[in-house]
């Protein structure tokens, strides 16, 4: 069952109604799911997938003939007879029934079974659930080597949005100090079932090595970023007091570093927000405790 009617007709068989409020948008065009597959596993590696909404499991099949395993998830259990007729059959496939925010999306579990293996975190995303998902796979330090969905193409820019534009945001600057971002291909609301109202892109995230800050002080980087693009019009110095209330000394902190206390949190960029941190460490102990929960 490979080409986009035989997929329709699973739709039908199962009288599969995509749920708006899961916002399901499903793909059965098999040349595209090829490629999106491709872009999201590239070849050269042995990898092992955690897909998120994985639907019916048009994707998941293609996945799994790139990867050694795929764990599938989906919340939606009324989808599960059409998702055995479309992947039944694949031997290295497991379905995990259940929401994708619950699942472990540090991918400690999936190093312990698979040691050896590239882990690869994957998926086309609920556009209602994508930043929450987004930041619990970016904040802490996992060992995914590579993330890669399909999300709202205005997701997408802003993932991979310039320091000093109007599209650089909390996610911009965690996606950037994670990972080598790229905006692989875009995807127009035709290629969907039922077509959504805005256009949809892959986006991929080639996970770092290496990261200027250490671990401790990244759940500071958590704290400086959710205050200051919490209020994003207002100077790094009026931004900051929900993690540290005592503005001069934020100021001189900021001056001292060379980081201009008047600017605006979109214009720093990564390395201009790692310069924060860093100057605003030693005043930790001023901060608002609730602040950095």
């Amino acid at each position: 069952m490979t080409s986009r009617q035989g997929y329709g007709q699973i739709l039908r068989e199962f009288e599969v109604s995509p749920k708006k409020r899961l916002g399901q948008h499903f793909m059965i065009d098999p040349g595209l799911l090829r490629t999106v597959a491709t872009l999201m596993l590239p070849d050269g590696f042995a990898w092992v997938a955690l897909e998120l909404g994985s639907g019916i499991g048009t994707l998941t099949r293609e996945l799994c003939g790139r990867a050694e395993w795929v764990y599938a998830v989906e919340k939606d259990r009324d989808l599960s007879g059409a998702a055995a007729r479309m992947t039944g059959s694949l031997p290295n496939l497991t379905w995990i029934w259940g929401d994708a925010l619950e699942a472990d999306l540090t991918g400690d579990g999936l190093r312990q079974d698979h040691p050896e293996s590239e882990l690869a975190l994957v998926g086309n995303l609920p556009y209602y659930l994508t930043s929450d998902l987004l930041y619990r796979a970016l904040i802490p330090r996992t060992p995914w080597r590579r993330l890669a969905f399909v999300v709202q193409e205005e997701v997408g820019e802003r993932m991979a949005g310039r320091a000093g534009t109007g599209d650089f945001g909390r996610l911009s600057l965690w996606c950037q100090y994670r990972a080598e971002i790229t905006l692989e291909k875009r995807l127009p609301a035709g290629c969907f079932v039922p077509k959504p109202d805005v256009g949809s892109c892959v986006v991929s995230l080639d996970m770092s090595d290496y990261f200027p800050l250490s671990e401790e002080r990244e759940g500071f980087l958590d704290a400086v970023s959710r205050s200051a693009f919490s209020k994003r019009r207002k100077t790094l110095a009026n931004g900051l007091t929900e993690v540290i209330p005592d503005k001069e000394a934020v100021i001189a902190a900021l001056k001292n570093a060379g980081v201009d206390p008047a600017a605006r949190p979109q214009d720093l960029g990564v390395e201009g927000f790692v310069a924060v941190v860093e100057a605003l460490w030693p005043l930790r102990h001023l901060s608002n405790r609730n602040s950095l929960s």
